[in-house]
This record gives C-alpha cells, structure tokens and sequence, in this order.
C-alpha cells in the first residue's frame, strides 16, 4: 500500500516523468486505484465475455508445466494432514481458501480474448500468486509422507533440497536473461536514427516503454519527446506531464482522433499543424495504432521502425522508391526464433522487425494502388517488387552466413507473397492480362507464379492458418488465368 500512498504526494510535486493520473484529488486517486482507464473488475479494455472454464484450463496446464506433477501431488496429499493435525488443519485451510479466492475472482474477471502468443504470456504473470500457496502445501505434504512412511526426518530436508535443485536445473537456462540486451539494443537503433528534437508518438508497451526508459533514465537521445498514444487522450495528461515537454506544442486540453475543429479537444491534423513546421513527427511501431486516415494535408513515409509524417506532396512516391535503400542488416538483426517463446516480448520484436522491413514494399505496393497514371502505377509497383527482391537477397545471405536464424525464413515467406503481389498487380494493370508467348504479360504471370509457389511452400503451419489470403493464393496457382 506504501506505493499507493505516495501517489498524492508525487502528483503534488509533479516531478514524476511518467504517470498513470492526476492524483493530487480523492476522485482522480479512485480512479486510478479502482483501473478505470481499463475497466474496474477487469484485466484489459474490453467488453467480450469472459470464458472461466477456459481460463481454469489454462492455469491447470500452466501448474503442471511449471510446478510439475509431483509437487501438486505433494500439495493435495497436504489434506491428509488435516485429519490428524489440529495446527496443520487450520493452516491447509488457510491456504486453500487463499487458492480459491485468487484462482476464483481471477478467472472469473480475466476478460482477455485472444489469449495467443503474448497474451498468453500476461495471463501467465498472475498465475504466480496461485503458485505460492501450493508450494507451501506441497511441503507440509512432504512432511506428512515422510511421517506416514516412518522415514527418519533427517531425510526430509535432502529430499525437499533435490525437488528445488531438479526446478532450478529445468528452468534456469529459460530464467538466465543476464545477456539478453534485445529490446535494449532495439531502442538504441531505433532512436539513433531520428532527426534532433523529434516528437515520437508510440502505442503499446514494447515501443512506450523502451524508448520511455531509454530517454529518462539512461539519458538516451533526451531531445525525443516520447507521447504515449495510450494516454495522451486524457485530461490529466498535459497537466501532469506537460511541463516536462515545454516545446511540444498541445493544441487543446486532450486528444481525440474525431476532435471537431471548434471543440477544446485536438486531432492528429491539429497537433501536426502546430508542431511540424518546427519539429520531425513520428510514430513507432505500428502507424495504424493512430488515425492517419483522416489526414487531409499530410502522409506517413515509412522511416526504419518507425514512419514519419510529412505534407502532402513534400515527397514524390517514384522518388521515394528510387532512394530508399535496402535495410542495413550489420547495424541491427533481431533475436534469433528459436530462443524466445511466443508469450515473450523478444517474439513481439521479432515480429516488428520484419513487419518493418517489409513495410516500405507495402508503402510504395499502396502508393500504386492509389494512383490512375498506368505509367506512374507501373512504376511504383515495380519499385515495390525491386525493394522487396533485393530485401530478400540480403536476408538470404545473413541467413546463410549464419548471422540470422534459418527459422527466419518462417517470416521471410512474406516477402515470397507480396513479390508475388506485386507481379500480378503488373500483369493486371499494366499489360491487361496478356499470355502471349515472350511478351511482358507472360513474364509477369511466370513471376506471379514462381513467388507465389515460392510462399506456399516456405509458410509455416501457423502463416497458412492466420493469412486470410492463403486459399486465394492457392486458387491462383491452380488457375492461373484469373
């Protein structure tokens, strides 16, 4: 409770560079202390209904995993200890009633939906609390087998050191992080490359909390104004944090995506209009965790990790495709696959990586899409698949230098599909479907067909389950002609 305790007190002072409210009033201390921001009684945002029962098999099977079978044998055989010991009883009692409450009110308000990879990993996070009850039971139904079988107690303590030795031994080459400087070494990469004085908008809290951490407490890159897109909605916002952000800009007192241009609230439109003639704007990782859509008078450019937001017409598409240059591979590689589990923040980085790498292909794929100019959209979906080629080439050297993992090709399988992509957006709008023998339209159709073929047959198990495009993909293959 001390924690809670000295939010008034820092929210007085207004020293504090990050913060979860305005807590200097009884009502703004509530409502951080009840998660209004995420619901009260809930674990995230969200109004879906809660499956228990599935939540219980997780738990179940996360208790066999990490405690094994024995110990919660041992913690069941707990019981019998009640039937002869009067201060045993009470104790086991104890511990039971605990286990039940927790594993009750957790599973009954944990409202995640999607609980895939790390999601997963977050419901994980609270089944500790589960643990300690039954570790405590397990040894007191050691103690009672011990007693039981008429075993000298000098062996209990043996016995119970080799049960914790054979856990340490099975899990601490997975608890060992005393190397692990991925996400670290991502941040530095990511905010070396921005322009002085950025303002980096982020969302989530890979991107949030490590360029966060970075900037206030390693002092890295301390001119980049990092905005949480999180919280940056809400009107303590600007007060709390505000003043430590002295030349960013606020155009009202909060923002809101559909602000109407008369109302104290500001959009995105708003606040670049005040900030981007004296200062680079961007946001990591993921542009369409912000409303770009409704952008009349600027664009998003893909930058690394990151995109960067410019006015309409600051840069020609078919330029931007003849200067962006292939990723540079030797300054920054992502961790390898094999390493990390699904539930962890080095897989979410995985991902990122290759979604950025892959992003400006899609960019300039997006940018012909939008044009009418046969010429000019012919022209850009060829940048797209020259991007993309070259991309891949690379990629296939580092892997077979050693330099990327060989599961890597488990991501690289898109750039298989999106070159495909790009030869049938060719052989479509440029040549209008001809297969004339040694003519340009049979050219692009091989192509299609060869990257195509390419995908299928390097998408892992879980890609051909998650593309919602891998059936089309397919169709295409066996009918080449549509």
């Amino acid at each position: 409770m001390l924690l809670y305790l000295q939010l008034p007190l820092a929210s007085y002072l207004r020293t504090a560079r990050v913060t979860w409210g305005d807590h200097r009033t009884g009502e703004g201390f509530l409502f951080h202390f009840f998660r209004k921001d995420y619901g009260t009684l809930k674990l995230v945002k969200d109004d879906a209904e809660v499956d228990i029962w599935r939540n219980y098999s997780i738990l179940t099977a996360d208790l066999m995993r990490e405690l094994t079978i024995p110990v919660l044998l041992l913690a069941l055989f707990s019981t019998t200890a009640m039937i002869w010991r009067d201060h045993d009883r009470k104790f086991v009692c104890f511990l039971k009633t605990t286990l039940v409450l927790y594993t009750g009110f957790f599973c009954t308000f944990a409202n995640i939906t999607d609980v895939e990879g790390i999601y997963k990993g977050v419901l994980e996070r609270f089944w500790l609390q589960a643990s300690l009850p039954l570790v405590i039971m397990a040894g007191i139904g050691l103690q009672e087998l011990i007693r039981l079988a008429k075993i000298r107690k000098t062996l209990m303590m043996p016995v119970a050191f080799l049960i914790i030795a054979a856990r340490i031994h099975s899990n601490y080459g997975e608890c060992d992080q005393s190397e692990n400087y991925h996400v670290e070494q991502f941040g530095r990469h990511v905010l070396s490359q921005l322009p002085n004085n950025t303002i980096l908008f982020t969302s989530g809290d890979l991107s949030t909390n490590t360029f966060r951490y970075l900037t206030i407490a390693e002092n890295v890159r301390p001119d980049v104004d990092v905005l949480d897109l999180s919280f940056i909605g809400s009107r303590w916002y600007i007060p709390m944090l505000g003043h430590h952000m002295s030349t960013v800009k606020f155009p009202g007192i909060g923002y809101s995506p559909q602000a109407p241009w008369n109302s104290r609230l500001y959009n995105l439109e708003q606040f670049l209009d005040r900030n981007l003639p004296t200062r680079p704007v961007f946001v990591c990782l993921k542009p369409r965790a912000i409303d770009t859509v409704s952008l009349r008078k600027y664009k998003v450019l893909p930058f690394s990790f990151c995109s960067q937001f410019l006015p309409k017409g600051a840069i020609d598409p078919l330029i931007y495709g003849k200067q962006i240059p292939t990723p540079n591979l030797d300054k920054y590689l992502p961790p390898k696959t094999e390493l990390f589990g699904d539930q962890t923040w080095e897989n979410v980085l995985i991902h990122e990586y290759w979604d950025a790498v892959v992003k400006p292909g899609r960019w300039l794929w997006d940018a012909g899409e939008n044009t009418r100019n046969v010429e000019k959209k012919k022209q850009l979906y060829l940048a797209a698949y020259e991007y993309l080629f070259r991309t891949k080439e690379q990629i296939t050297t580092k892997i077979n230098e050693g330099s990327l993992s060989p599961m890597s090709w488990n991501h690289t399988s898109y750039f298989s599909k999106y070159l495909g992509v790009q030869c049938r957006q060719l052989w479509v709008h440029t040549t209008g479907r001809s297969t004339v023998p040694g003519s340009q339209g049979a050219k692009y159709q091989e192509c299609q067909r060869k990257h195509f073929t390419d995908y299928i047959e390097s998408a892992a198990p879980l890609t051909r389950k998650l593309d919602k495009d891998f059936d089309n993909i397919l169709m295409l293959l066996k009918n080449p002609g549509m």
